[in-house]
């Protein structure tokens, strides 16, 4: 085998053994799919709650990328329409994290318009995960009618087996009636020639 055979069959392996990103998102569905639905808003909302506190105390520390982690859960956990319920609320964290710091006040257009961008930006993070759960879901269901063949396939190949063995059974039977028939008719010859 030649050297680059070698190197594409251990990159195969390494790639099947890991299951690099498919067994992450799928053990994170899994895990986030035992729980409620309002557990994993609350949760949201609790997380969210604590990232706009630390935004709040942290003053010119930016923590704005960590407010996309509700998001990101909430919508992988319970789907698209949730998922936009959260990033309008991460919005409005933000909007009032910046109204409460004096950063904006509400006679501000600035204010509504940092709102609305940041809802817009949201919402463009659910569209963009919302779909992976939807393929974590088809993957499952994929597997599961693949499994269901496949149990299905295992025993026609049984039952075949088995019936081919019985068949076998039944010509040596055969074979060994038609045989001795044979020999029977050789024997009869034989007396009948013989008298």
């Amino acid at each position: 085998m030649s050297q680059k055979g070698r190197l594409r069959g251990r990159f195969r392996s390494f790639i099947d053994d890991s299951h690099l990103g498919r067994s992450m998102l799928t053990t994170l569905e899994r895990r986030l799919a035992g729980f409620s639905m309002p557990f994993v808003v609350l949760a949201g909302l609790l997380l969210l709650s604590l990232i706009g506190l630390i935004d709040a105390v942290s003053g010119a520390f930016a923590v704005s990328v960590f407010y996309l982690v509700p998001i990101g859960l909430v919508t992988y956990a319970r789907g698209r329409s949730v998922g936009t319920v959260m990033a309008m609320t991460a919005a409005f964290a933000w909007m009032a994290v910046e109204l409460g710091t004096a950063v904006t006040s509400w006679d501000q257009g600035l204010t509504y318009w940092n709102w609305l961008s940041r809802f817009y930006v949201y919402v463009a993070v659910v569209i963009l995960v919302a779909p992976m759960r939807d393929v974590v879901h088809w993957e499952r269901e994929v597997a599961a009618r693949e499994t269901e063949a496949a149990e299905k396939l295992r025993a026609l190949n049984e039952l075949r087996a088995a019936l081919e063995q019985e068949a076998d059974g039944q010509l040596e039977r055969l074979e060994a009636m038609v045989e001795f028939r044979t020999a029977m008719t050789r024997a009869e010859m034989a007396a009948a020639e013989g008298r």
